[in-house]
């Protein structure tokens, strides 16, 4: 079972790379695809807390419509392999080390215009430190933007938002790029969740709080671990559920909790 949390992902070995390189405005570009805006949100808070150049990918040919009509091109792309030819960008991406990617996630993974940037430029050696925004979650996206780069050196410490509450961006993301060495400040090292039990009556309604406006079937709770963090209970849900085909799985959904009275559960992703 992975033990990773919204904010932080795993911190890997190529860390002293990313804190040599990373924090150097001249050399780190922020680069990303925005729908609706909220990934540019995200984009636009990198950019302030770290100083670098951003620059936002447009495809020649805008994707329009709701997000259905949206997801069923972009699959359409996918499988044929052929993606949106982008507006020329105004940043050099050859005289940066560092770049910032940023992505919606569409169907579990990263969006159409993120590969045609990929495909378009030599991203060979360069340190690539994701970001995303999602419904529900986003670690698969991150797991493709991996494999889409290898001979890149991807970070393995990504930040993540569920669009529903990109209000915490700007705190979760200076704690992220605190911990990623970016910026000067006490890292943070999180606590392991106690081991899994069955969910009580309480922990229940929390889930239920947290999760019961989600439009989407996120399985039934059945068992539970919990970790205290600075102001807050963190809650990593093991939940039975059905994949696509009708075949029973498990999903993980993490849940944060505020100390404070009268703080309201939220769901902040999923696992699958």
């Amino acid at each position: 079972m992975k033990k990773k949390t919204l904010l932080f992902g795993a911190m890997a070995a190529l860390m002293a790379c990313t804190q040599a390189q990373a924090g150097n405005k001249t050399h780190s570009l922020v680069v990303y695809y925005s729908q609706s805006g909220t990934t540019e949100k995200v984009a636009n808070i990198i950019q302030k807390k770290t100083g670098a150049d951003i620059e936002r990918l447009q495809p020649v040919n805008p994707y329009t419509g709701d997000m259905g009509a949206i997801a069923g091109a972009f699959m359409g792309e996918r499988k044929d392999g052929k993606f949106r030819e982008l507006k020329p960008l105004k940043a050099k991406v050859a005289d940066y080390d560092t770049l910032y990617v940023g992505t919606p996630v569409w169907a579990g993974t990263i969006s159409g215009p993120i590969h045609s940037f990929i495909k378009a430029n030599n991203l060979k050696g360069k340190v690539i430190i994701p970001f995303c925004t999602f419904g529900s979650g986003g670690n698969t996206s991150i797991t493709d933007l991996k494999a889409a780069l290898p001979e890149s050196k991807v970070s393995s410490s990504w930040y993540g938002v569920r669009t529903a509450r990109v209000d915490k961006a700007e705190a979760e993301v200076e704690t992220f790029l605190i911990n990623l060495g970016v910026l000067k400040g006490k890292k943070t090292s999180l606590p392991a969740f106690s081991a899994q039990h069955a969910v009580s009556a309480d922990e229940k309604a929390i889930f239920d709080k947290a999760c019961g406006s989600y439009p989407m079937p996120l399985g039934t709770p059945s068992t539970v671990g919990t970790r205290s963090l600075d102001n807050a209970t963190e809650y990593l849900f093991t939940c039975n559920s059905k994949d696509m085909q009708g075949r029973e799985s498990k999903q993980l959904i993490y849940v944060i909790k505020g100390n404070a009275e009268g703080s309201v559960p939220e769901f902040t992703q999923v696992e699958r």
